[in-house]
């Protein structure tokens, strides 16, 4: 009975220190890896993927009229709504659609996220913007194609803008094919 106890003990004893130091090298591992990960993403700048979307108006104007390219503009809540989430990753994130947009639109993302915190200043300009779209604006994801045409006071100063829509809103679509084709069709008669 006595022998049984001292070979129970020991069973114990190997199986908790083993694993114990095992732990202790798997710990070790996993923060040589993540060492290793960031200083990778550090050295190698393209792997921080920049996204193409602008989130500010101004910004987007001036862009706009530099390339003489119209505005797209994705009205989403990106961290509650799952037909934005699908479109993002049906269509946003393709190559195909990331090609033709470069070449065609200049990319304007008004966010109205829930639980993701938020710059004030893009808060409230993405608010001002959902009153100024409010007619066409009714759910999530709505996707219009625009320009804006501003008017100047005498000392150069902005006065207005108007805002010129292409065709009709444009909601979730499966493929980017499908995205793209829609939005050719609302670009028409843009130059008329």
């Amino acid at each position: 009975m006595y022998t049984k106890r001292i070979i129970v003990l020991s069973i114990c004893s190997f199986l908790f220190f083993g694993c114990t130091s095992q732990n202790k090298t798997n710990k070790k591992v996993i923060a040589q890896n993540k060492a290793v990960t960031n200083q990778t993403i550090q050295s190698n700048p393209n792997l921080e993927k920049k996204s193409d979307w602008l989130v500010r108006y101004d910004e987007v104007y001036e862009k706009s009229v530099k390339e003489n390219k119209p505005i797209l503009a994705n009205f989403t809540g990106s961290d509650w709504c799952g037909w934005c989430k699908k479109l993002k990753k049906a269509v946003f994130d393709t190559e195909t659609f990331k090609k033709w947009a470069n070449e065609n639109v200049v990319l304007f993302e008004l966010d109205y996220p829930r639980r993701t915190p938020q710059d004030p200043e893009i808060k409230k300009q993405n608010q001002d913007l959902q009153q100024t779209f409010r007619g066409l604006v009714r759910g999530y994801p709505t996707v219009l194609i625009f320009d804006i045409e501003r008017e100047l006071q005498e000392d150069g100063t902005k006065s207005q803008d108007k805002i010129k829509i292409h065709g009709q809103r444009m909601g979730y679509m499966p493929d980017p094919h499908s995205f793209i084709n829609t939005a050719k069709t609302n670009l028409q008669n843009r130059n008329q």
